[in-house]
C-alpha cells in the first residue's frame, strides 16, 4: 500500500548522511522510520538515540524537552554544589557498548585538508591533537583524526573526518567510535571550562573551535551536530551567556531556534546567522573576532595555545 504524502516523509538518511533523496522514510502515523541503505529502522526514540549516540533514557529525556515538558534530572551532591546525575565523572565510560580509547595515536598536523581547506595551522592542530594518522596503519587510515574528551577532560578516543568523496557520499563526512556518547559530551569543554563564566560560543564541529582559538577566542565548544541534549544543556547553562554560531546551511538554520529555546530558560542566548553556505571556519580571524565581540565581549581571550590547555 502506498502511503499518502501527508502520512510519510522521504529524504536523505540523517544517520549515514547519504545523498539518496529516497533512502530514508518516516511513517508519521505510526512513528516509525526506515533507511533502505545501511541503517535499518525503528521508532522515534531509537532514531534520536542513534543520532545522538546516547542511551534510550537520555533520548527520551531529550524528546521530552523538545516537546516542552518538564523533565527534571535527579541531583547528585558533588562537594558543595549539585550536578545532574547524567554528568557524574566517569559516567560516560559506563555507556552500553562504548569503550573509551585512552591511548594516544601519533598524528601529523601538516596536511592539505587542515592548512588549505580549513586554514588551521600545524601549531593549532598539534594543540588540539588533530592530524593525519600513520598511513602504514589501518587504524584511522584515509581520514583526518581529532581526539575526543569527556566533560572532565578524560580521553575517549578519536573521531574521523573522511577525505575520499566516495566514502563521504556513502557514509557521511564524520565517523565516531562505536556507541560514542555524543549526547554526553561537548568538544573542547574541558579547555573552555576555566572561561565558561564569561560566555561561550557554540558551534557544530571541531574545525570551527580550532579556528576560533586561532582568532583568540578560547571559550568555544562544539555540539558535534545540530542538537543539544539535557546533559549538554546543563553544562552550557552555567555560562553567563552563549552565542550560537551554527553553519549557514539548512540544518544550521533549522536547529538554531530549537537550541536557543532549550537554553533560553537558564542562560542568555544570542544567535548569529552566517551567510548562506558559510561555516565559521570559512571566515577570516578578524571577522570571527568581530562577530564574537559584538555579542560576548568578555569571551575574547588573546592567548597562546600551551601544553596546559590541551
Amino acid at each position: 500500500m502506498l502511503l499518502q504524502p501527508a502520512e510519510s516523509l522521504i529524504g536523505p538518511c540523517p544517520l549515514h548522511h547519504g545523498d539518496n533523496p529516497t533512502a530514508f522514510r518516516v511513517h508519521l502515523g505510526r512513528g516509525l522510520w526506515h533507511c533502505f541503505s545501511v541503517c535499518g529502522g525503528g521508532d522515534v526514540i531509537e532514531l534520536v538515540r542513534r543520532i545522538e549516540g546516547c542511551t534510550y533514557a537520555q533520548a527520551g529525556l531529550h524528546l521530552q524537552r523538545l516537546a516542552g515538558r518538564d523533565c527534571p534530572l535527579p541531583p547528585v551532591r558533588d562537594g558543595h554544589r549539585q550536578i545532574s546525575a547524567e554528568i557524574q565523572p566517569g559516567a560516560l565510560a559506563d555507556e552500553p557498548g562504548f569503550r573509551p580509547f585512552r591511548s594516544t595515536i601519533p598524528l601529523d598536523p601538516c596536511c592539505p585538508f587542515l592548512q588549505q581547506a580549513k586554514a588551521i595551522t600545524p601549531a593549532t592542530a598539534t594543540a588540539f591533537e588533530a592530524g593525519l594518522p600513520d598511513q602504514r596503519s589501518a587504524f584511522l587510515r584515509g581520514t583526518v583524526a581529532v581526539r575526543l574528551h569527556d566533560l572532565q577532560g578524560n580521553p575517549l578516543g578519536y573521531c574521523e573526518r573522511r577525505l575520499e568523496p566516495t566514502e563521504i557520499q556513502r557514509y557521511g563526512k564524520w565517523k565516531f567510535p562505536r556507541s560514542f556518547p555524543k549526547a554526553g559530551t561537548l568538544y573542547n569543554a574541558h579547555r573552555a571550562l576555566s572561561v565558561r563564566q564569561h560566555g561561550l560560543v557554540i558551534v557544530e564541529c571541531p574545525w570551527a573551535v580550532m579556528r576560533l582559538a586561532q582568532a583568540g577566542i578560547r571559550a568555544a565548544v562544539a555540539l558535534l551536530g545540530t542538537t543539544v541534549s539535557p546533559v549538554q544543556a546543563d553544562w552550557l547553562a552555567r555560562a553567563s551567556a552563549v552565542l550560537l554560531l551554527l553553519d549557514g546551511d539548512h540544518a544550521g538554520r533549522k536547529a538554531a531556534p530549537f537550541i536557543a529555546g532549550a537554553l533560553a530558560p537558564t542562560t542568555k542566548v544570542h544567535v548569529h546567522e552566517l551567510p548562506d553556505g558559510l561555516e565559521p571556519e570559512d571566515l577570516p580571524d578578524h571577522d570571527l573576532r568581530a562577530i564574537v565581540m559584538g555579542y560576548l565581549p568578555f569571551s575574547l581571550n588573546q592567548y597562546a595555545l600551551q601544553r596546559g590547555d590541551r
